[in-house]
């Protein structure tokens, strides 16, 4: 059941990517939707998941608002200047940022992993593979200056994964009803986070009600639909990190459908492609160590 939930929460971030980068939408209107629509989306499951957690869950949930307020954006900046494919072949650079992140916050794991030789030659072998895939995905066209703008905003979407891991600690063991709940507060914080922004860009309100701006704003439900599913495989999951190492996959859905569009003749914004034998091998070195340090 699990695999099934993280195999649709890839199709489904997928195809909120390929949104992003062929949007049309002021990015500033794109973060006021991002927020406010999601949080209406699950507004009806809340009714059914009173939120008993503990008070540390709602201050990080709000710093993880204010969070995704900027890295959502850049994400979205990113698709239309890079494309999906590009950007999305390097998001598994995560998983290995993730990693370094852990050993300097639990130290005592170096000693767990020498413990266990075979486990560490993997390991090992996995960031030097990680490390010459991300080398070769700078010798590409566009790899470079795509690197050097999306880091900064990887290395904050490492920070969020972490407090995700720490965030669940206080949700009184009920998973699910703190996904929805974190759903809501994101959304509600990056919308009124992003009302301030409209109202600075002096964006009318006639802009931000227009039905044609709300219909292409819609495409967030994937984004929360994904979130959703991403809760459930993770409840479902022996080891919650074998659902990461499928949703890391979602590139290869980008590949797919990115295909499906040029051979419709279809014109992709933003379109540069990286070799594909660089995007699979750091995709499986990053799996490969997702497996390894779980």
């Amino acid at each position: 059941m699990w695999a099934i939930f993280a195999v649709v929460v890839g199709i489904l971030n997928a195809i909120y990517y390929i949104c992003n980068q062929n949007s049309k939408l002021n990015s500033t209107l794109f973060m006021l939707y991002r927020g406010f629509i999601t949080a209406l989306f699950v507004v009806p499951a809340l009714f059914f998941f009173p939120p008993n957690f503990q008070w540390q869950y709602f201050l990080i949930v709000i710093m993880q608002g204010f969070a995704i307020s900027y890295f959502d954006l850049k994400y979205f900046q990113a698709f239309q200047k890079y494309g999906a494919e590009t950007v999305c072949s390097i998001r598994p650079l995560i998983v290995l940022l993730t990693f370094m992140a852990w050993l300097i916050i639990k130290p005592y794991m170096i000693e767990y992993y020498m413990g266990m030789p075979l486990r560490s030659i993997f390991i090992i072998l996995s960031i030097i593979t990680i490390l010459y895939a991300t080398i070769k995905y700078c010798y590409q066209p566009v790899g470079m200056k795509c690197l050097v703008d999306v880091f900064p905003i990887l290395v904050i979407s490492t920070i969020n994964d972490i407090f995700n891991k720490i965030l669940m600690h206080y949700t009184n063991d009920n998973l699910f009803a703190g996904s929805l709940w974190r759903v809501f507060i994101d959304g509600c914080v990056i919308g009124l986070v992003n009302i301030y922004i409209v109202r600075r860009h002096n964006i009318k309100l006639r802009e931000v009600i227009n039905p044609d701006n709300i219909k292409k704003g819609m495409v967030v439900l994937f984004l929360a639909l994904s979130m959703i599913g991403y809760s459930l495989s993770f409840y479902y999951a022996e080891n919650p990190a074998y659902t990461s190492a499928i949703v890391y996959a979602s590139v290869i859905w980008v590949m797919l459908i990115n295909k499906i569009m040029v051979k419709l003749g279809l014109k992709i914004k933003g379109y540069q492609r990286i070799a594909k034998k660089w995007i699979f091998t750091l995709l499986i070195a990053s799996i490969i160590l997702i497996v390894m340090t779980s």
